[in-house]
């Protein structure tokens, strides 16, 4: 790799640095910590990755861009982060999906569990692909929650705590919490 160096800073850009150098946010005092390295003290790039405790790459990036832009490229850009992944429109269909009886989709099943929901909202055309635990996290902010039901039965049935025994598998509902 080519050594990367600091050209000759201004006085108003060391100034700035020193002033930087004093910054409680530690990606600012790391940055100017990495050109005042490289512009007073003459270190190469691999020994400011050892002493800022960055990636070689990144200590290199830093001083190219502060090359190109000055004082103003140490400074915090907006990032808008990731765009969002499903519509408002795809939510209220997956919501709209666990509203409905999963035989109403030809699964041989009473209730949804969430990766058949995953899978039905896929086969539905409602998303390309998506995971079910995106869709717990769907179900949550809309204010739903997964209720586990239970059955009340008696009987004058002899055998009947033999029967009820058989009868306590796992049922469940999704239920919307109320405010």
């Amino acid at each position: 790799m080519r050594p990367v160096f600091i050209r000759k800073l201004s006085r108003h850009e060391k100034r700035i640095i020193k002033e930087l150098l004093r910054s409680i946010n530690t990606r600012l005092y790391k940055r100017a910590r990495i050109i005042w390295l490289s512009s007073v003290k003459h270190l190469k790039a691999p020994k400011i990755a050892e002493i800022v405790d960055l990636h070689l790459i990144n200590v290199r990036t830093w001083i190219n861009r502060f090359n190109q832009e000055g004082i103003n490229s140490l400074k915090e850009k907006h990032s808008p982060g990731r765009p969002k992944v499903i519509t408002s429109q795809q939510r209220r269909q997956i919501i709209g999906l666990l509203k409905n009886k999963p035989r109403t989709f030809g699964l041989p099943l009473n209730n949804w569990n969430l990766r058949e929901l995953a899978e039905a909202a896929v086969k539905q055309k409602i998303v390309k692909r998506i995971s079910y635990v995106y869709i717990r996290k769907i179900i949550a902010q809309e204010g739903y929650s997964y209720k586990r039901s239970k059955r009340w039965i008696t009987s004058p049935d002899p055998q009947y705590n033999l029967k009820k025994n058989e009868l306590r598998k796992p049922l469940g509902i999704w239920t919307k919490k109320l405010k």
